[in-house]
C-alpha cells in the first residue's frame, strides 16, 4: 500500500508528460502558440466592434477592406515562407511576430479607412509569413511522427488559446466602451512580443536555417510540385468547412430552423470540446502518406454526412432540429478532426527537407484561398432560395475532393524532387 502511494506522483507525472509536448522545443513552442492564439481570441472577438464603434467606419468598408486585404496577402505566403528557408524559421518567425505587434499597435490609433487598410494588410502579410515560418520550425524539431504530433498539439492549443481570449474579451463587449476597446486591442498586440520570448531559449542546433540542408531544383520549386499542388487544392476545399461553422451556422439554425438560437454557442462548444479531446488521437499514423491521405478521404465522407444532416434541419420543430444539428456537429467536428490531421502529415511529408518555408507557406494558400471564397459559395448554396439542394451540393463537394486525396499520391511531382523521394525510400 505504502509503495503504491509512493507511485503516485510518478505516475501523476509521467500522465502529465504524456499530455504535454515533449520537453525543450516542442514545449516551447507551444507556450509560444498559446500565448499568440490568446491574442487571436481576444482580436476575433472585438475587433469588428473596435473598427465600427471606436475608428468610427461604417461595417462595408471594415468589411471590404478585410477581404481586399486577406486576398492581397496571400501573395505573400510563398515569398515570406522563402525567406524562412534562407534565413531560418526562428529568426523569421521571430521578426514577422515584431512586424504584427507594431501595426496591431498602430491600428489602435488608426481612425481613417486609409490607416486601416493599410494597417491591416501588412497585419495579414506577416501572418500570412508567420504560418508560413511556424511550420518550417516545427518541421526542424522532430520528424515524421514527432513532426505531426507536434502540428497536433498547437491544433489542440489554438482552441484553448482562443477559448480563453474570447471569455477574457467577454467582459469588455459587455461594457461597450471605447477605453475598454482600446485596451483589449494593446493587449492583443501584447501577445505578440510575448509569444516571441519562448522562441530564444529554442536551441540553435534545432532552429538552424532549413537551407543548410541538401536543397534540390531552384528557385520556388513548390511551384512546379504538381502532386503538393493538388493536395493543396483537395485540402483548401476540405477547409471550406470551417467557414460552415463560423459563417453559415449562425445564419442558419437562427432563420432556417426551429432551434433555440442559443444552439449556435452550443455546436461551437461541441466542435471546441471534441477538437481538444480527440486531434492528437485521430493524428496518430498520418506520417505515413497513404494513411494521411485516407484521412482526408474519411474527412469528406464526414462532412458529407454533416451537409446531409442539416440539409433536413429546415423546417423540423425545436427538438427534432436540435437534435439532428448537433448529430450535424459532431459529423462536423470529425471531418475537422480527419482533415487537420491528413493535411499535417501530408504538408510535411511530401515537401523535400530545406523547403518547408515555402512549402508551408503554398500550402496555406488553400485554406486562405477558401476563406477568401467561402462567404459568396456558402450564402449562395445554402442560405439562398433552395438551401436543400445546396447544402446536397456542398456535400457532394467535400465527399469528391476527399475521394481525391489518395489519388493525388500517384501525380508525379517535378523531376527534381523524385530522385529524393526515391533514395529516401530506400
Amino acid at each position: 500500500m505504502t509503495t503504491a502511494r509512493k507511485d503516485r506522483p510518478a505516475r501523476a507525472r509521467a500522465a502529465l508528460d504524456a499530455a504535454l509536448p515533449a520537453p525543450g522545443a516542442p514545449r516551447l513552442l507551444a507556450v509560444s502558440w498559446l500565448v499568440k492564439t490568446i491574442g487571436s481570441g481576444l482580436y476575433l472577438t472585438t475587433s469588428t466592434l473596435f473598427f465600427t464603434r471606436v475608428v468610427g467606419l461604417p461595417v462595408h468598408q471594415v468589411a471590404s477592406g478585410l477581404t481586399v486585404a486577406g486576398i492581397a496577402a496571400l501573395a505573400g505566403a510563398v515569398p515570406l515562407g522563402t525567406l524562412a528557408d534562407r534565413f531560418g524559421p526562428r529568426r523569421t518567425y521571430t521578426v514577422l511576430l515584431g512586424v504584427q505587434f507594431a501595426t496591431m499597435a498602430a491600428l489602435a490609433l488608426a481612425r481613417t479607412f486609409p490607416a486601416f487598410l493599410t494597417l491591416i494588410l501588412v497585419f495579414l502579410l506577416a501572418e500570412q509569413g508567420s504560418t508560413a515560418a511556424r511550420g518550417a520550425l516545427v518541421a526542424t524539431v522532430g520528424e515524421g511522427a514527432e513532426r505531426v504530433r507536434l502540428r497536433a498539439y498547437l491544433r489542440v492549443v489554438t482552441n484553448i488559446g482562443i477559448t480563453v481570449g474570447a471569455a477574457a474579451s467577454a467582459l469588455v463587449i459587455q461594457a461597450d466602451t471605447e477605453a475598454g476597446y482600446m485596451a483589449l486591442l494593446w493587449c492583443t498586440a501584447l501577445t505578440y512580443p510575448g509569444a516571441a520570448v519562448p522562441l530564444w531559449w529554442l536551441r540553435t542546433d534545432q532552429t538552424r536555417p532549413a537551407g543548410t540542408s541538401e536543397r534540390t531544383g531552384s528557385g520556388w520549386q513548390v511551384l512546379r510540385d504538381r502532386r503538393y499542388a493538388a493536395v493543396t487544392l483537395i485540402c483548401g476545399v476540405l477547409s471550406l468547412q470551417a467557414q460552415v461553422l463560423s459563417f453559415a451556422v449562425p445564419l442558419w439554425v437562427l432563420q432556417h430552423t426551429e432551434a433555440p438560437p442559443v444552439l449556435v454557442s452550443g455546436i461551437v462548444a461541441v466542435n471546441t470540446v471534441l477538437v481538444i479531446c480527440l486531434q492528437i488521437r485521430f493524428s496518430r499514423g498520418a506520417e505515413d502518406d497513404g494513411r494521411a491521405a485516407r484521412m482526408c478521404r474519411n474527412s469528406g465522407m464526414a462532412l458529407f454526412i454533416a451537409c446531409v444532416l442539416v440539409a433536413f434541419t429546415g423546417g423540423l420543430g425545436g427538438w427534432s432540429a436540435t437534435v439532428l444539428l448537433l448529430l450535424f456537429a459532431a459529423a462536423l467536428t470529425f471531418g475537422e478532426l480527419w482533415l487537420s490531421a491528413g493535411s499535417f502529415g501530408l504538408s510535411f511529408s511530401l515537401a523535400p527537407d530545406g523547403k518547408h518555408g515555402q512549402y508551408q507557406g503554398f500550402f496555406s494558400l488553400g485554406r486562405g484561398a477558401a476563406t477568401a471564397v467561402a462567404p459568396a459559395l456558402i450564402a449562395a448554396l445554402c442560405l439562398g432560395d433552395h438551401p436543400r439542394a445546396g447544402w446536397l451540393v456542398l456535400g457532394t463537394l467535400f465527399i469528391v475532393a476527399g475521394a481525391a486525396a489518395p489519388l493525388a499520391l500517384r501525380v508525379r511531382g517535378t523531376a527534381a524532387l523524385e530522385p529524393s523521394r526515391s533514395t529516401a525510400s530506400e
